[in-house]
């Protein structure tokens, strides 16, 4: 089983078990840097401040803050950039998208009584990650093809399918075993992959106020991911000289669709007005899944297609948020402003899949998880400086490595900054983030493809109040 993972790593996506890798649990437990303009340009820093949509999937207790009805949507650009480095061979790719960060309305209601000072009901979808990216590096010269560690692992039938019937490999009877004649000799690759999709997040939040000191929220949250994966690899054989002698193509087309449900609860605490406390707790997000994969070699002929989807649930790692905020000023001043920090928990150990019917699968990928994974922390902090109808906003994230360092990274820093602009009932936020990151991806034969990602976020808000 283990080895079956490592080959699901340094391939596409391994036949059978595409979506029980490591990286495919992560994609759907970690968040990134999305959302509202407002939340962007702040880094995300609004636990303890509240005041916008986004805190929907955050910290509900947020939406109480609200003493009107809003509604607000929020688009923008992608631009996702790569630096492949393969034994200092370096390749660079790049990747544009459209960005839908949010869309949502509040419906602010005044109670009767003294001590509850509103009520909000709140829905909408939060965009929680992007997946849009592509890759590509390259080898040449190597000694180790990639069909002989095929052949070498003793890989199923069914794996070497495509293979047999595109005359890459052919089966000798008296030694029972494949071969090709891209065994031995030397070879250059190259990989590509372009990922696209996004982890979206449905909220139905009900939250209130309380003699204006105490805040509390809970949301409902439906994610629903969808993720693509589009992978080509080529191998080529080439004698003394370098010339070309023989060469394949190994296509892959992989899609993950994802449903699940989760429950946000928080709270606000004010004691003064200058200073604000946050906590939040999330639960486990229960996933329904689905994975389809397609796949294809291209050789003396063409042969391949879709393999059967598999379905098979899956559960994301507790997250708990701690919020601290200093605000200056009102919004009847000319002048305030506010500085705002959340801090982040999550323990991506305990990930789990739940696979029905095969308790011992389960029971591997899950120690492999817990082997790999680590507790992380993620820091936000963000500003904001009023100046009447104009403000400024900045921010800067830091999020640790769920990896164990060994093995990958994804880990990341953003900066951030923005602008906004209120004028009696309408406003319009635009905000930018520059996002950092390093991953690895360990190929077959060991060799390990130092990653270097760069995020570039432009969004824009609009909104009204009613």
């Amino acid at each position: 089983m283990k080895k079956i993972f490592i080959l699901a790593a340094s391939i596409f996506l391994a036949v059978g078990l595409s979506a029980q890798t490591m990286t495919d649990a992560l994609r759907l437990s970690q968040t990134g840097l999305n959302g509202t303009s407002n939340f962007i340009s702040r880094a995300g820093a609004i636990g303890a401040l509240g005041g916008d949509l986004t805190a929907a999937s955050y910290n509900p207790a947020g939406l109480g803050i609200y003493n009107s009805s809003e509604f607000s949507f929020s688009t923008g650009l992608n631009w996702a950039f790569t630096d492949a480095n393969s034994n200092n061979f370096i390749t660079s790719d790049s990747k544009i998208n459209f960005n839908l960060g949010n869309i949502g309305a509040l419906f602010f209601f005044k109670p009767s009584g003294e001590n509850v000072k509103g009520v909000q009901f709140t829905f909408g979808m939060n965009r929680l990650k992007a997946y849009g990216n592509r890759t590509i590096f390259q080898g040449d010269g190597l000694d180790n093809s990639f069909i002989s560690h095929i052949i070498s692992e003793e890989m199923s039938d069914a794996y070497m399918y495509d293979f047999y019937q595109s005359y890459v490999v052919d089966f000798d009877t008296t030694i029972n075993r494949y071969t090709s004649v891209f065994e031995n000799g030397k070879f250059n690759q190259i990989r590509s992959y372009t990922e696209s999709g996004s982890l979206n997040e449905m909220v139905f939040s009900l939250s209130t106020n309380i003699r204006n000191q105490f805040y509390l929220g809970a949301t409902l949250g439906i994610p629903i991911a969808n993720y693509y994966r589009d992978g080509s690899f080529v191998e080529e054989k080439v004698d003394a000289t370098g010339n070309v002698t023989d060469s394949y193509i190994f296509n892959e087309k992989a899609q993950i669709s994802a449903t699940g449900i989760n429950l946000k609860l928080g709270a606000i605490f004010k004691p003064v007005n200058w200073v604000r406390f946050g906590a939040a707790i999330h639960t486990p997000t229960y996933y329904s899944i689905e994975d389809r994969l397609f796949s294809e070699v291209i050789f003396t002929k063409r042969v391949g297609g879709d393999w059967d989807p598999i379905t098979y649930d899956m559960q994301s790692p507790f997250r708990f948020i701690g919020s601290l905020a200093f605000v200056l000023g009102d919004n009847k001043t000319m002048m305030a402003g506010t500085i705002s920090a959340d801090y982040e928990f999550a323990d991506y150990s305990s990930m789990k899949y739940r696979l029905a019917g095969d308790i011992k699968a389960e029971n591997n990928i899950n120690n492999i998880i817990k082997q790999y994974y680590l507790p992380t922390n993620t820091i936000r902090i963000g500003g904001e400086l009023k100046l009447g109808t104009i403000a400024l906003r900045a921010g800067y994230l830091i999020m640790d490595n769920p990896y164990d360092k060994d093995l990958n990274d994804a880990g990341a820093q953003s900066i951030t900054a923005g602008v906004g602009y209120r004028k009696q009932n309408f406003f319009m936020d635009l905000a930018y983030a520059y996002t950092m990151g390093k991953s690895k991806f360990n190929e077959y034969d060991y060799r390990v493809i130092d990653i270097e990602n760069q995020n570039h976020l432009a969004q824009l808000t609009f909104g009204v109040r009613f």
